[in-house]
């Protein structure tokens, strides 16, 4: 494997790190994988380690080609900036498939938090569709996402039967982000008729990322179960992507 980091923009200092595993040769039965862009949160103002290289790691070891994009925050995070950044890489990655390693039409994104609500909108209303979207304790409502960036899109709002396939986890007592965010998520995309899949478990701070020992799992008082969206959300990729 190797690590690649790749300006996207260099004046508001938006960079995406490629983790980009072989294919062919040793692994013959295998010419291309596909790729996950991962979005962490951080409320605009900051992207978050946690839900970032952990997350690549979850997806690296399930055969992706991992993405990690730190898109424009704080000063620079003024919409359509975010969604700027994540289109552009996205096109990175679509036109550089051969080179990377990719199967171009197998191209999906996760995002946490505030990253939630950009992978909610590049599910919605980018011009680069991904093939599916993974939203987690994700900002996805006007009310929500007004607190982050006042010209941020209702995702809830924009969903519409062209969005792509989501798989939607948060947990019951968040406190950061009310659970209505995908109440009312998984609610849009069931009047549209998007296939989705929804985890709400009942105990969990937000931000537990992968909830593992990774980041810190053992001071988080959290249901047991939590940390199954990790596996629960790759086979559910494998299933729609296949």
């Amino acid at each position: 494997m190797k690590a690649q980091k790749i300006i996207i923009n260099k004046k508001r200092n938006a960079v995406m790190t490629a983790y980009l595993q072989k294919t062919l040769g040793e692994f013959s039965n295998i010419e291309k994988r596909p790729a996950i862009i991962i979005l962490p949160g951080g409320a605009y103002e900051f992207c978050s380690d946690r839900e970032a290289d952990p997350v690549a790691l979850v997806y690296l070891k399930a055969g992706f080609q991992a993405f990690v994009l730190r898109y424009s925050v704080g000063e620079h995070k003024a919409w359509r900036n975010p969604l700027d950044d994540y289109e552009k890489a996205y096109k990175l990655i679509y036109e550089n498939s051969d080179e990377w390693g990719v199967d171009k039409n197998k191209i999906a994104v996760i995002g946490f938090s505030a990253g939630g609500h950009l992978a909610g909108c590049a599910a919605t209303v980018s011009d680069c569709k991904p093939a599916a979207a993974i939203l987690g304790y994700a900002v996805l409502n006007r009310k929500t996402a007004g607190f982050y960036s006042t010209e941020a899109p209702d995702v809830t709002k924009s969903v519409d039967k062209s969005t792509c396939p989501c798989f939607v986890f948060a947990s019951r007592n968040d406190k950061t982000v009310p659970v209505e965010n995908t109440i009312q998520m998984i609610d849009a995309l069931n009047k549209n008729g998007v296939p989705y899949e929804c985890h709400i478990y009942s105990d969990a701070p937000h931000g537990f990322s992968v909830a593992d020992e990774t980041v810190n799992a053992r001071e988080m008082k959290m249901c047991s179960r939590t940390p199954n969206w990790t596996y629960d959300s790759v086979e559910w990729l494998k299933e729609i992507l296949k």
